[in-house]
């Protein structure tokens, strides 16, 4: 096992404000803000059963990424956001040879389950990292939308997504529980990011059309900027429930799989927020915690801030 491994396995320069970043034997031109992850394999072992880790990169970040270093964040990146073909973006040729780079470490996780936004983006970083690992077969995938990410525009919005389960990610997985993605009724939840909104947005929602509920999610994107369309609080909400979930699931697995990980494949700001200190901050919350972290494309962090082997 690689102990304390902080791999710096891009190597780059800087020319004409971009970087030239070699990954796996191929170069890619990035921004110069792009930041490398970090793997401490000893840390991620020991400290926690439970591994965030934020998707590979997409043709979306590769775009905000230049804006932002060039422009800052201004009308332009708003601009980004209300860009319909960068809904529900897939990841860059640059961010498919991330995952496979990082698949290596992931490969020396004892895995119990794996939870996956439902987003693209999510769903293609897993297939990457784990299409290889030992336990592939014997890996509980869960697609859970509670780690859906921050609404900020198009980006975090699906189209068809049952009909890209049934031609593509059922195809991708040995067991895909799509349980949670799944109406009273029996169809494919297409609105699941419009979930968990703040009650005075959601309350609008209400028999509304997919393309209606899209148009009002953009709205409250652009009168809310440069804040998101969904609100600080929803989100904090949304993910100490699924924080329940995993506790239920550690707290009621069988004693053979105690100390298996659970990693949990999801979104910058979603991650931000789940890692945040929220005591002693009052609703509704006007910005994020002190302490909370980056965590950037490809990389693992320890979820070590919460207790999930106590009952409550």
């Amino acid at each position: 096992m690689i102990s304390k491994a902080s791999l710096h396995f891009f190597k780059s320069q800087v020319r004409n404000y971009f970087k030239l970043i070699t990954l796996n034997g191929k170069t890619y031109e990035v921004p110069p803000n792009f930041r490398e992850p970090v793997y401490d394999m000893e840390k991620l072992q020991n400290s926690s059963n439970v591994i965030l880790m934020r998707h590979g990169n997409t043709l979306f970040n590769l775009s905000y990424d230049q804006i932002f270093f060039e422009k800052g964040y201004g009308n332009e990146i708003l601009d980004l956001w209300h860009d319909d073909s960068f809904r529900d973006s897939p990841l860059s040729d640059f961010g498919i040879e991330q995952c496979k780079h990082t698949a290596q470490f992931a490969e020396q996780f004892d895995i119990d389950m794996v939870l996956i936004s439902p987003m693209r983006r999510t769903l293609q970083t897993a297939h990457y990292l784990l299409r290889n690992h030992p336990q592939k077969d014997e890996i509980k995938y869960v697609v859970h939308p509670g780690i859906r990410e921050h609404v900020y525009g198009y980006c975090e919005m699906t189209r068809n997504w049952g009909d890209k389960y049934n031609r593509i990610y059922k195809n991708l997985f040995p067991n895909l529980d799509i349980s949670l993605m799944m109406n009273q009724d029996g169809t494919y939840d297409e609105l699941f990011y419009s979930k968990d909104f703040q009650p005075e947005v959601s309350e609008r929602f209400k028999g509304m059309s997919k393309k209606t509920i899209d148009h009002l999610i953009m709205e409250a994107a652009r009168d809310n900027f440069p804040k998101a369309a969904e609100n600080l609080e929803s989100t904090c909400d949304r993910t100490q429930r699924v924080k329940e979930y995993v506790r239920n699931h550690i707290q009621t697995r069988s004693p053979e799989k105690a100390n298996k990980k659970i990693l949990l494949i999801t979104h910058c700001v979603t991650l931000r927020i789940w890692m945040g200190n929220w005591s002693g901050m009052s609703k509704p919350y006007q910005d994020f915690p002190k302490n909370t972290y980056w965590v950037c494309n490809c990389e693992f962090y320890p979820d070590i801030d919460y207790d999930y082997a106590t009952p409550i």
